[in-house]
């Protein structure tokens, strides 16, 4: 059986090591991405069914990243990461077709409980 593939986006490389170290263990299949370009790539390339992906990435706006995934193919889940409480923001992923999000900083069980639960809502293994 495939692992889910997992693509992480975060701007801070740290967060993107810590949060591939946990999912590794947890046997997915992950990739980081620590800017929007790379994570575009990856998604033509690796196919990923989950990215995770940061609302600020530097000076780059996870919302244009998240368009330009759902453009390459808008069976991707999304859920949007951000340190702020930005409503605004979320609202505009969602509409966009983002699953979900989750407010930083996080545990590593409630990203797992998470991950896990969003897998079983996909009906993925």
């Amino acid at each position: 059986m495939e692992k889910t593939r997992i693509l992480v986006v975060d701007d801070e490389e740290e967060i993107c090591q810590l949060t591939l170290s946990f999912l590794v263990r947890k046997n997915y299949n992950v990739f980081t991405a620590t800017n929007g370009e790379v994570a575009i790539d990856l998604v033509k390339k690796e196919h990923p069914q989950i990215v995770l992906l940061d609302v600020r990435l530097g000076s780059e706006s996870g919302i244009e990243v998240l368009e330009k995934i759902k453009e390459i193919d808008e069976e991707i889940r999304v859920i949007m990461v951000t340190a702020l409480d930005d409503e605004e923001s979320i609202r505009q992923a969602k509409a966009l077709g983002a699953d979900d999000y989750i407010a930083k900083p996080f545990t590593a069980t409630y990203l797992n409980d998470f991950i896990l639960q969003k897998i079983a809502n996909l009906g993925l293994k």
